[in-house]
């Protein structure tokens, strides 16, 4: 049964022509989409037309679509390399630029807004081509919560995932045998539903055998209590999972269990604490809520210095999930690494989901899927790719949600389904204001016929 919100569109004379992008074959390993077959199939029944990219590149023959072509044919779409006849055009990541078609209207996540560097020259690009650009990052309620938020959970459920099979990796490389081994990298299983089974059987093996008696009992620590951390905690907690806190470290190190996994999540006032010269902030930061806390962080991250020198000498894996800027101290810096490395810890891996080079974890690099992780040496400052045994190994995949194109594609289409009747009879050749956007849409409006609109003015200071 097709949802009602599509009813309306069907009544409108003149509807847009949607056009769904095949992505670039610089995206290793994405195969994503932002209409799944089931979104299109309803375009389509409320009389819309939609033209789709094949799967395949003609030019390298590489599949960049999870979704086969005769499923969208199926469901009512025209498969077609050129996407000039549509009115609207959705991606997913950046659209390299000689490949933008002029004054079409864009949907993806431009990662333009913050100014970044590596992506101005899009920005250029997409203003001498008039381009309208509505980035899914900013679809957000009045009260900035975003909208689009699938690819965030599921970067927590490969990110964890990938995690655990470089644990067992990593420990396989110094000859201790682990339950951890039987877990696959995300990308090799056909879809969420069989991780979630394969997790299960392992929780039993830990159950029945234990986690390796020749390391201490299993810790892994998760930083933040966002969207990404809830995605890595859904999956973990599909093990045998005992939560604690950072009081209860030296006790588990030292006697825990090894019929269980601990797992110890972090919030900001937990991972960073107050200064020393800053010592008379203490009373009125201890004094707050919670959420008093944070918001008094991220007002003050000057004050601020990480506490995790007295949190990584316990755990056996830290799972990096926050958003950082460099006005932010570093969770994990490159002297606090070496330190803690010369006084000893059981700290076997790190996976930074949210993958910020030289970022939070100062030392992180980008990783692909077919090449995920490296081995940082603190004393040496050096990296080497692969799993060894003289440093922390790292996992930081950069596009982990394409490790389940499958499954995050339709959960996407489904978040942004109920924006698609309104842009089947939007109108693009006035102005924003008479466009008959709903204002989340309206709102995440970067690029207005190749000029910025008024909200995002400022990036002009990030043009030549």
């Amino acid at each position: 049964m097709k949802p009602t919100i599509f009813k309306s569109a069907s009544l409108t004379s003149m509807l847009n022509t949607i056009g769904i992008r095949r992505e670039d074959t610089e995206r290793i390993g994405e195969q994503r989409s932002a209409i799944a077959p089931a979104q299109t199939r309803r375009i389509v029944e409320a009389g819309g037309q939609v033209l789709v990219q094949p799967a395949i590149n003609p030019a390298t023959h590489e599949r960049k679509r999870a979704f086969g072509d005769h499923e969208y044919v199926d469901a009512g779409a025209h498969v077609r390399e050129d996407l000039t006849e549509a009115d609207i055009i959705f991606g997913l990541k950046e659209v390299e630029p000689p490949l933008l078609l002029p004054e079409k209207v864009y949907f993806f996540f431009s990662h333009t807004h913050k100014g970044q560097e590596k992506n101005r020259p899009l920005l250029e690009a997409m203003i001498a081509a008039k381009v309208t650009l509505v980035d899914y990052e900013l679809v957000a309620d009045t009260g900035g919560n975003r909208l689009l938020t699938t690819f965030t959970y599921f970067a927590g459920y490969a990110g964890i995932v990938d995690t655990l099979w470089t644990l067992g990796r990593r420990l396989e490389a110094e000859g201790i045998d682990s339950v951890f081994q039987n877990i696959e990298q995300a990308i090799s299983r056909p879809d969420l539903a069989e991780v979630r089974n394969t997790l299960k059987e392992v929780g039993k093996l830990v159950d029945r055998f234990g986690t390796p008696a020749a390391i201490p009992p299993v810790v892994i620590c998760v930083l933040g209590r966002g969207k990404t951390s809830a995605g890595v905690q859904e999956l973990l907690d599909l093990l045998p999972v005992t939560e604690i806190s950072i009081k209860d470290l030296d006790e588990v190190v030292s006697s825990g269990s090894r019929a269980r996994i601990y797992k110890l999540v972090l919030e900001v006032d937990e991972m960073y604490r107050i200064r020393s010269q800053h010592s008379d902030q203490v009373s009125t930061f201890d004094a707050l809520s919670q959420h008093e806390r944070i918001e008094f962080y991220l007002k003050n991250p000057n004050y601020f210095e990480s506490n995790l020198d007295n949190v990584l000498p316990h755990v056996t894996v830290l799972v990096n999930c926050i958003v950082w800027s460099s006005r932010y101290p570093r969770t994990v810096s490159s002297d606090l690494m070496a330190k803690v490395w010369d006084a000893g810890t059981p700290l076997k891996v790190i996976g930074d989901i949210t993958c910020d080079p030289n970022g939070s974890i100062e030392f992180s690099r980008e990783t692909w899927i077919d090449d995920p992780v490296f081995t940082y040496d603190p004393r040496a400052d050096q990296h080497r790719m692969g799993v060894h045994r003289d440093g922390v190994t790292v996992m930081a995949v950069t596009n982990l949600p394409c490790e389940f194109s499958r499954d995050a594609s339709i959960r996407f289409g489904q978040e942004l389904e109920r924006f698609l009747p309104q842009l089947l009879s939007a109108r693009f050749d006035g102005s924003l204001e008479d466009a008959g956007l709903a204002p989340e849409l309206g709102n995440a409006t970067i690029l207005w016929k190749g000029q910025l609109t008024m909200r995002y003015e400022y990036m002009r200071e990030f043009l030549k």
